[in-house]
């Protein structure tokens, strides 16, 4: 029997349109009702989940920045995992050799370089390339949306952001050329005692090794009193990894990657066709 269910939202829960569909919204609802508690597990740091948590009155627990937090229902910090700070410099020095963008989530708010006009429009058509059904305009504004919440600074101010007090969490850069980021990504895991992840071939997402969706996940799942097989997982990217192979209960989207289907014990419809809401109506219809 089913008790928790965690969903990864970009992607999986969230559609083209960046809504939460009224048939996967009724079913998290419906499962909440029937006893089983439901969690966001997502990329994102709180500030850009909470928002949708209020649109749609939804309450829950939630994963963030793919593992480095966890969020009750009221947005209390239950875990808390950052890299250590000897690391953060290694890992921004390797990133500045191939590329100038990079988005560090600290525990004092999101820093990110300065985008140039092309860092803008290559960010914008990779986000294109893996979401096909999203316009040009939407990805712009959502992007932009983004960027308004990021504090901005110049690569020279990066010793002085190092040497602070914060805590660091989560660290991401992306390049137009996909041998450049697995390059990148080789150097970085070297490092050691890291968790190298992506949402695409273009980009990538540094946290400390403990600080995975799936390890996070079954800590708090240990700490409720829920069996791993009482799990229900849902994702369609690379982030999403350890979650699959940490709990059998897994459903890829249809529309997610490759190496996500593979390890998937299920496949659920698309983001834009209600897969996490018909994943989780068979759940209850079986139970």
């Amino acid at each position: 029997m089913i008790k928790l269910i965690a969903s990864d939202m970009d992607g999986t829960l969230i559609n083209s349109s960046h809504e939460i569909s009224s048939r996967n919204l009724n079913a998290i609802r419906r499962a909440q009702e029937s006893g089983i508690e439901f969690a966001i597990a997502t990329g994102r740091d709180y500030s850009m989940v909470k928002p949708f948590l209020d649109k749609y009155q939804l309450k829950c627990e939630a994963i963030v920045m793919n593992g480095a937090e966890y969020r009750d229902c009221k947005g209390e910090v239950i875990e808390s995992i950052g890299i250590e700070k000897d690391k953060v410099k290694d890992i921004i020095v390797e990133i500045l050799k191939e590329s100038s963008i990079v988005d560090i989530y600290t525990s004092e708010g999101i820093f990110t370089t300065k985008y140039s006009k092309e860092d803008f429009e290559s960010t914008v058509n990779r986000i294109k390339e893996f979401n096909k059904e999203m316009t040009k305009d939407n990805i712009i504004k959502l992007l932009t949306e983004i960027r308004e919440k990021m504090i901005e600074f110049d690569i020279e101010d990066i010793d002085k952001i190092i040497s602070s007090e914060m805590v660091f969490y989560k660290i991401i850069t992306s390049h137009k050329d996909k041998e450049t980021i697995r390059d990148l990504k080789e150097k970085i895991n070297k490092i050691g005692g890291l968790a190298v992840a992506s949402t695409s071939e273009y980009d990538i997402e540094v946290n400390d090794i403990q600080a995975q969706k799936g390890l996070i996940l079954a800590k708090v799942a240990k700490m409720k009193g829920i069996e791993k097989d009482e799990v229900m997982v849902l994702g369609d990217s690379f982030n999403d990894y350890s979650m699959f192979t940490e709990f059998k209960n897994s459903y890829a989207m249809k529309n997610a990657m490759d190496e996500i289907k593979k390890i998937a014990t299920y496949i659920t419809e698309t983001n834009n066709n209600d897969g996490v809401g018909k994943a989780i109506e068979k759940v209850l219809n079986m139970q």
